[in-house]
C-alpha cells in the first residue's frame, strides 16, 4: 500500500504518517503574549486549505479501496488515513511486543532452517524464501553470503 501512494502522490504518506491537515490560522497578537494557532473556519479556507483537504480524503478513499471486504470492516469507523493506517498496522504486524516476539522466531527458524527429504529444490527455495521475506518485514536483514550458506546446509544430500 505504501508504494501505491508513493506512486500516486509521494506526500499521500505524509498524509498517512502526520495525519490529516488543520488549517490554522494566527490569533490576533496580544502585547505581552505567545503566538497562538486556531483552527479556521470553513468560510476562511483558501483553495491551498480545500487541495490539502482533498488529498486527506482521497488517501483515505484509496486505503478503503485497497482492502478486502473483512478488513476494510475493520477500519470502516476510522475517520483519518493515519488511524486506518494505524489501526491496519496493528491488525497485520500487532504491537511491538508481538514483533519482537515475532523477531525473534523467525531468527530461531532461520538459525535451525532445514529441509525434509521428501521436499523439492523448489519447495526448500520457495520456503527459505519466504522465511527470508518474513525477516525483512521485521527488520531482520542477513548477509547474502551468510544466508546462502545457510540454505546450502540445509539442502538434503541427494
Amino acid at each position: 500500500m505504501a508504494i501505491c501512494m508513493e506512486v500516486t502522490d509521494p506526500e499521500y504518506l505524509n498524509r498517512i504518517y502526520d495525519g490529516p491537515h488543520r488549517p490554522m490560522k494566527l490569533a490576533v497578537a496580544v502585547v505581552g503574549q505567545e503566538e497562538k494557532m486556531f483552527d479556521k473556519d470553513k468560510k476562511d479556507y483558501s483553495l491551498k486549505d480545500f487541495s490539502s483537504i482533498i488529498k486527506d480524503a482521497k488517501v483515505r478513499h484509496i486505503l478503503h479501496n485497497s482492502l478486502v471486504s473483512f478488513m476494510s470492516n475493520r477500519v470502516i469507523g476510522c475517520k483519518t488515513a493515519k488511524k486506518i493506517w494505524d489501526t491496519l498496522e496493528v491488525k497485520c504486524q500487532g504491537t511491538t511486543a508481538i514483533k519482537k516476539n515475532r523477531r525473534t522466531i523467525l531468527t530461531q527458524k532461520y538459525e535451525y532452517f532445514d529441509s525434509k527429504s521428501d521436499e523439492s529444490l523448489t519447495e526448500i527455495y520457495d520456503k527459505f524464501q519466504k522465511l527470508m521475506n518474513d525477516l525483512s518485514l521485521v527488520d531482520k536483514e542477513y548477509d547474502l553470503k551468510d544466508s546462502n550458506s545457510n540454505f546450502l546446509l540445509a539442502l538434503p544430500e541427494k
